[in-house]
């Protein structure tokens, strides 16, 4: 729960009653009431898709709560990147501005109606399968794997164009599997898709963030492999268990190690700790990826330091259930409990009743159905 103590031992925030993008709810006696949600016009059908699997997440949590939850008001965000003073999927590592978010479980932790990707928890039965059947670390293919949108990059991050970078450096190179997924289907699926169980069978993973966080991380943390990143600048709620190795450590072993790089210097001033090989459960590569291909040499060339950053990884997100659903809704829990000891609801609005959650799902669904009919 580092996250929300960390918030809390900051002290009291002041939310405002917001307009457009952001659902505003409230807790009372263990019931959800939503007292303003953004217009349909305000969000996409898949914002509009995440912010109803957070509120059932939300609600499930409430509803299976052993003990009463406080009272208290929400400000919740389904954007990538959002808005001060809100519950987001992440939060930046470092921001210039005093930002303060507080992270909460990703929507996936219900649903990603994409069709090669699914829940979380459905995807950590056939992971579990295919980790089973893969016979260890060594007999898994040894190309790295990577697929996303190309163009889908944070051009205030490290690497403006990480992604068409990455395309660059792995172009018909004997080590890599990248490809730029190829949509369809108004976006709906991709003909070049894995299925997000399947990069698993891989030694090593590419993971990329976008304009904030990526959802696919968490998918990645429940395989016994190496993902390889540059340093991230997202924190979602579990990512403070990452403990990576930069790859200018990694690579000086056994050479004189000199200045430390640029990019080295901004990753550490937001992960701090420094690990080793022995420690790590995940790699941090140079954002514009010039060192990848001699990272996964050295990888291949130290099997047994690579199996270990795999394994260390599965042990910590599946093996020890940070990544379950009963974690989820403890997360949850924990995280009613801090907001409601921080926040300070400002502004009007806040003192509406609100509609029963259990009576808005029902009008979205509704809503939905007539528009299917329409078409």
């Amino acid at each position: 729960m580092k996250e929300i103590d960390d918030e809390v031992a900051r002290g009291p925030l002041e939310v405002q009653f917001q307009s457009g993008v952001i659902l505003q709810a409230r807790i009372e006696n263990n019931q959800l009431f939503i007292l303003r949600s953004p217009h349909k016009n305000d969000l996409s059908q898949a914002m509009r898709h995440r912010q109803l699997s957070t509120l059932h997440q939300l609600h499930r949590s409430l509803l299976t709560s052993p003990c009463p939850l406080p009272n208290t008001t929400l400000s919740l965000s389904a954007h990538d990147v959002s808005s001060a003073s809100t519950i987001a999927f992440a939060r930046p590592l470092v921001s210039p501005s005093d930002k303060r978010i507080l992270p909460m479980p990703h929507f996936s932790f219900w649903s990603w109606p994409l069709p090669f990707i699914g829940s979380i928890p459905s995807a950590a039965r056939r992971i579990a399968e295919i980790e089973e059947a893969s016979g260890g670390f060594g007999n898994k293919d040894g190309k790295a794997v990577w697929r996303g949108t190309s163009w889908f990059n944070n051009g205030a991050g490290a690497s403006p164009r990480g992604r068409q970078d990455l395309l660059r450096i792995a172009k018909g190179k004997s080590w890599a599997d990248v490809e730029a997924l190829q949509w369809e289907v108004n976006s709906e699926d991709a003909s070049n898709a894995l299925r997000i169980e399947d990069f698993c069978k891989r030694k090593y993973i590419i993971h990329t963030e976008g304009f904030g966080y990526s959802g696919r991380l968490q998918f990645h943390q429940l395989c016994a492999s190496v993902v390889l990143s540059p340093p991230l600048e997202w924190m979602q709620h579990t990512s403070h268990l990452i403990r990576p190795v930069l790859s200018s450590i990694l690579l000086s072993k056994g050479r004189h190690a000199g200045a430390m790089p640029k990019w080295e210097q901004r990753a550490r001033t937001g992960w701090t700790e420094v690990y080793t090989t022995d420690e790590a459960n995940m790699v941090f590569v140079r954002p514009d990826w010039e060192d990848l291909e001699e990272v996964i040499s050295w990888l291949e060339a130290n099997p047994g330091v690579a199996e270990g950053i795999a394994k260390r990884q599965r042990e910590t997100f599946e093996e020890s259930g940070y990544l379950s659903p009963a974690a989820e809704v403890c997360y949850w829990r924990a995280l009613i409990r801090g907001w409601a000891e921080i926040s300070r609801p400002t502004g009007d609005g806040w003192e509406t009743g609100g509609q029963l959650y259990e009576e808005f799902v029902t009008v979205k669904q509704v809503d939905k159905e007539a528009i299917a009919d329409a078409d």
